[in-house]
């Protein structure tokens, strides 16, 4: 599966990006600025995208089946979408969004999404 990380800020991603790699080896994952998310997306064709949330909703790119957005503020908290279908979690941890890139990971697999 293929993931793109484009949150702020970089450090974030860049440890966001760490640990999805160590979680799951065979996971792609590339990082990209939140101002140039259009292209890169278009170029690596994410199954999951990782990205700052404003509150609007926001169209996916082509081929994304799971989107998290995620607002820091007092506490973190994140959206999250997998094929439509939207919730949120309060004070969202890592093991928690590792758990919602490996069911994004059984979607992609299980209907042959490539």
């Amino acid at each position: 599966m293929r993931i793109l990380i484009a949150n702020t800020p970089l450090m974030y991603r860049e440890s966001l990006a760490l640990a999805v790699h160590r979680h799951n080896p065979d996971f792609e994952v590339m990082i990209a600025d939140p101002a140039s998310i259009d292209g890169e997306a278009e170029r690596f064709g994410p199954h999951a995208l990782i990205r700052d949330d404003d509150g609007i909703e926001a169209a996916s790119p082509d081929g994304v089946v799971c989107w998290v957005g995620i607002i820091i503020d007092d506490d973190l908290e994140a959206r999250i979408s997998i094929d439509g279908k939207v919730s949120g979690i309060h004070e969202v941890s890592l093991y928690e969004l590792l758990a919602v890139l490996d069911e994004a990971a059984r979607f992609v697999s299980e209907n042959g999404i490539r």
